[in-house]
Order: C-alpha cells, then sequence, then structure tokens
C-alpha cells in the first residue's frame, strides 16, 4: 500500500523475455571502405550533357517569363479594346435615343 500511495493506475510490470528478444543480438558496426587517393572518373559527355540541360532549363524559364509578361499584355490590351468599344456603342446608343425622344 506505501508503493502505491504517490501513484494511480495499474502496477509497471517488469517486461516479458519473449518481448525483448530482439535486444539480445546487437548490430554490428560499419565497415569502413578504405579511402583512395585516387579521384572519381571525369566523364565530359556527362559534363557536356549537364551542361546543356542547364542551358535548356535557364532557356524554358525565361520563355515562360515571357510568355507570362505577353499574356498580360494581351489581357490589358483586349480589356482596354472592350472598354473603348463599349464607351463608343453606349454613346452611339445615347445619341440615337436624343434623336427618336427628342431629348
Amino acid at each position: 500500500m506505501a508503493a502505491a500511495a504517490g501513484r494511480s493506475g495499474p502496477p509497471i510490470l517488469p517486461l516479458a523475455r519473449e518481448s525483448a528478444h530482439y535486444t539480445w543480438s546487437m548490430a554490428e558496426p560499419a565497415t569502413r571502405s578504405p579511402a583512395g587517393d585516387d579521384a572519381p572518373p571525369y566523364d565530359p559527355v556527362a559534363v557536356d550533357r549537364a551542361y546543356l540541360h542547364e542551358r535548356a532549363r535557364r532557356r524554358a524559364r525565361i520563355e515562360r517569363s515571357r510568355a507570362r509578361r505577353r499574356a498580360a499584355l494581351r489581357f490589358w490590351l483586349v480589356l482596354a479594346c472592350l472598354l473603348a468599344v463599349s464607351v463608343m456603342l453606349t454613346l452611339t446608343i445615347w445619341r440615337e435615343v436624343e434623336r427618336l425622344f427628342g431629348l
């Protein structure tokens, strides 16, 4: 009773030996490969290919930004044309209404 005076809940039981069997064997340390003084092989074709790939990516990124700017310009031009046509149509209708009804 004295051991359970400060705690609530079920008592803590020790782990069964069957549930802790995975700790019996330890992992072996990783083997170290001998460090060689020779440099990795140099492949000029791979370097050229990577250079061309980066140039193509840069070119595509620039082209996307140009296309985005052109699309924004087209949007504003079409919007301005529609606004001009609607103002022109409104003024024409207003003149016709004045002429027909003598306002």
